[in-house]
């Protein structure tokens, strides 16, 4: 038998230690390191011979748990901690055993407590009780620290909890960073408190981004912190809410075959086959118009690469696809963004049925470039902007994009997050670049064009990116007029 002390310290909460301890002895069981026939005491007060495995601290008594649980070294839970008030300057953020409870009207206390800790979790402080997410956690805290500093006696599994605990820190330090992420709302599934994750809910809606028919479909950032080899991940999660499961599963996998498992010979004799005639041709249109849209934005990627397919229907949950983010990428400026561009396709070609535009030209061979530079995204408009109105120039980014409207060259595409496509023509591209050229240097006599920013702003009407084709085509034109004079 093994014992296990945890300290409460609240006020005028109406949380009390017995409702604690009674919870968190009922998660008991011999499928857990800890079994039934381990003693578990909840105290409000500790004397100096009684050990504390861990520490919990609500509101106001918050503060004062912290500064125990660090003096003695160990874990604690602090709900709903009101970070400006507390001393935190100089604390290593690197402890890996503070956590964190919220409420969801208390986002600032949570922003705050994230720029010290990693990890945090959110209850619903509206309909449900603080005591149900603390018991819970603190079980969680007593398995993955307590047991093992203190009763595990197997080197292998011992040294197993520590690794995960010490490597999963990278990716909870980059999950935490989703917090300000414009458009995101941390919403784990309850009683789940491995998972972490961010739903894509624009303009603060509480519900899925879209029901269809009985299937909720989420655009989420997610990660397993007890699992650090897999490392965060993106996509589209699918969730059955009314329905027969099989039927429903099947209408997912029409939504997204799986393209990239396909003979490419095959695809294409499909597509040429099925446009147009088969309306649920439709799973095809998304997954090669959101391909397309993702390496355009994400040049050094090749995404039908990258898409996983799930393996399971687990709790009635479906992955139509997923995507490793990998370490070397920043959270916000990819799996953010790229979760966008998901869900606004998903709605243009699944619930809109908008057909695929087939591009009209060979793709150019994708090069890696050596910085992950995004195309077609408000930074690279607004690196655009700068250029064009730097220093005494005129012109502002504004007359640049009316002018080149006036003529008709360019119409906006609202696919991307920033972008601006050529109108088709047979000598568009080159008349786009002339007028480019033309407008910059009635500025500026004296400027040079900047043609690699002007490539990751607008798109030729081919969909394919210009790489630097822009400036390659105008150079050719003007060589052949030459020859001609000759």
């Amino acid at each position: 038998m093994r014992e296990y002390n945890i300290l409460l310290l609240s006020e005028d909460t109406g949380v009390s230690a017995s409702d604690i301890e009674g919870k968190i002895k009922e998660l008991r069981s011999d499928d857990s390191v800890i079994t039934s026939d381990d003693t578990i005491t909840v105290l409000t007060s500790s004397d100096a011979g009684i050990g504390i495995d861990v520490f919990v601290g609500i509101g106001d008594k918050a503060e004062e748990a912290r500064l125990q649980a660090q003096a003695a070294g160990k874990p604690a839970l602090l709900c709903d901690i009101d970070c400006p008030q507390a001393a935190l300057d100089g604390i290593d953020a690197t402890i890996p055993y503070i956590w964190g409870l919220f409420g969801k009207n208390n986002n600032d206390k949570e922003m705050a407590f994230l720029r010290h800790y990693n990890l945090s979790f959110v209850y619903n402080a509206d309909n449900e009780k603080i005591a149900d997410y603390i018991a819970p956690l603190v079980f969680h805290m007593l398995e993955e620290f307590s047991f093992h500093s203190k009763y595990n006696t197997n080197f292998g599994y011992k040294k197993q909890a520590e690794f995960i605990h010490e490597f999963t820190q990278f990716y909870l330090d980059k999950m935490k960073q989703l917090v300000e992420a414009e458009g995101f709302v941390r919403e784990d599934i309850k009683g789940d408190f491995n998972h972490i994750i961010y739903r894509y809910r624009p303009n603060d809606a509480e519900k899925p981004f879209k029901s269809i028919d009985g299937r909720d479909y989420d655009f989420v950032i997610e990660y397993h912190r007890g699992k650090p080899s897999e490392g965060i991940y993106y996509g589209i999660k699918g969730e059955v809410r009314q329905g027969d499961l099989e039927e429903q599963c099947k209408k997912f996998r029409k939504e997204w075959p799986n393209i990239f498992m396909m003979d490419k010979s095959k695809l294409q004799k499909l597509y040429d086959d099925s446009r147009g005639k088969d309306i649920i041709f439709w799973g095809y249109n998304f997954q090669l118009e959101l391909t397309e849209i993702l390496n355009n934005t994400f040049p050094w990627k090749d995404y039908l690469k990258c898409y996983k397919p799930t393996d399971n229907m687990w709790e009635k949950r479906y992955w139509l696809f997923w995507v490793t983010l990998n370490d070397d990428e920043d959270i916000v400026n990819v799996a953010a963004r790229a979760v966008k561009l998901m869900a606004r396709t998903f709605k243009r070609c699944i619930v809109n049925n908008n057909k695929y535009k087939k591009p009209d030209a060979k793709k150019n061979d994708t090069k890696t470039p050596k910085l992950q530079m995004t195309s077609f995204t408000n930074e690279a408009f607004d690196e655009l902007t700068i250029k064009i109105e730097k220093g005494k120039r005129r012109m502002t980014i504004n007359d640049f994009i009316k002018k080149l409207k006036e003529d008709q060259l360019i119409e906006e595409d609202e696919r991307y997050e920033c972008c601006y496509i050529l109108k088709k023509g047979k000598d568009n591209i080159v008349s786009f670049a002339q007028k480019v050229k033309s407008i910059i240097k009635e500025d500026d006599p004296k400027s040079s064009v900047p043609w690699g920013m002007v490539d990751r702003v607008f798109l030729p009407y081919t969909l394919n990116p210009s790489k630097d084709n822009f400036k390659s085509d105008l150079n050719n034109f003007k060589r052949k007029i030459e020859e001609k004079k000759k």
